[in-house]
């Protein structure tokens, strides 16, 4: 690999704000949900085989890592990421959507926060976003949060944060990553009490206009597929503002125990999923979703042998 590839400022931000990251034949990898993941936007991952990501796991300690292949290359899989790469247009949108942001602007303004901004009121956004749907769980902690902020302070240019505001008062915000001229909304907070006024629609609607059409990135990619439950807000992103499915194969490598265990579960993954169904447990979201992450990577290994991959 050049060296450029291996001056990742990615993997170097997520690495100031406290997050395990290490490095494996020039290719870099980070801890997420408990696993490994290439610390790359999927346009610009390098090639990786599984017997690297073996070496992640070993490395790590994690039960398993996961990565992409033929990013872009295949028509349709199980697995995908979503993204919009077109300039934006208001005229895109349907009448209801062009109305609801129209009448947002008229009450909110949105644009790209700096960091005194976020010391102040961010932090608050996220409580009140957490506290509406009762997910403690993915509330950071005050002092991660800090450190974040830190880090996109000394690196701007790979970590900005948009933010949508009624009368001054911040009441939501996105955290955008970039990389080789590409932007990865990674996570989006909304104070409940303004989304009534489209405060989720302004954010959208100028972040899109910021980055493809006066910036000219390359996409905003939301994220990948969600193995734990159909997501709403891509299927939002998808019907309301023009997103679209960019199709990749999933690859997966276990730990041996781990390993062992995933082959007994998942002839047992009908009823679980049944069971996930109709019982929201959080335990139970995880495990389902491992085993619909091992659905996929079959399907995928399946669709790579019929390709000659």
């Amino acid at each position: 690999m050049t060296k450029e590839t291996c001056e990742n400022r990615y993997a170097q931000i997520l690495k100031a704000q406290g997050v395990y990251v290490i490095t494996i034949d020039c290719v870099d990898w980070y801890e997420y949900g408990g696993f490994m993941m290439p610390a790359y936007l999927p346009h610009c991952c390098p090639d990786i085989n599984s017997e690297m990501a073996r070496k992640a796991v070993l490395i790590s300690g994690k039960p398993f890592a996961r990565w992409h292949s033929l990013y872009g290359l295949v028509e349709n899989s199980e697995w995908w990421y979503i993204l919009r790469k077109e300039a934006w247009s208001l005229d895109q949108c349907s009448a209801n959507t062009r109305s609801k942001i129209r009448r947002g602007c008229k009450q909110l303004e949105s644009r790209l926060l700096n960091p005194a901004e976020l010391q102040e009121a961010a932090y608050d956004v996220c409580i009140k976003a957490v506290a509406r749907y009762g997910h403690k769980e993915f509330l950071p902690s005050r002092e991660a949060f800090e450190k974040k902020i830190k880090a996109a302070a000394a690196m701007p240019e790979t970590l900005e944060f948009f933010g949508v505001f009624s009368g001054g008062r911040l009441v939501g915000f996105s955290e955008n990553y970039i990389q080789d001229n590409a932007v990865f909304c990674e996570s989006i907070w909304y104070d409940p009490a303004f989304l009534p006024v489209y405060s989720s629609y302004v954010l959208t609607a100028e972040t899109l206009k910021n980055y493809l059409n006066e910036r000219r990135f390359k996409y905003v990619l939301d994220g990948c597929r969600s193995l734990y439950h159909r997501s709403e807000i891509q299927d939002y992103l998808i019907q309301t503002f023009g997103f679209t499915k960019e199709y990749a194969l999933l690859n997966v490598a276990y730990r041996p125990v781990f390993g062992a265990i995933m082959k007994t579960a998942y002839a047992a993954k009908g009823p679980i999923w049944h069971l996930n169904r109709i019982w929201k447990n959080n335990t139970l979201d995880k495990v389902g979703g491992i085993l619909k992450q091992e659905y996929i990577r079959r399907t995928s290994e399946n669709q790579a042998r019929l390709l000659g991959k």
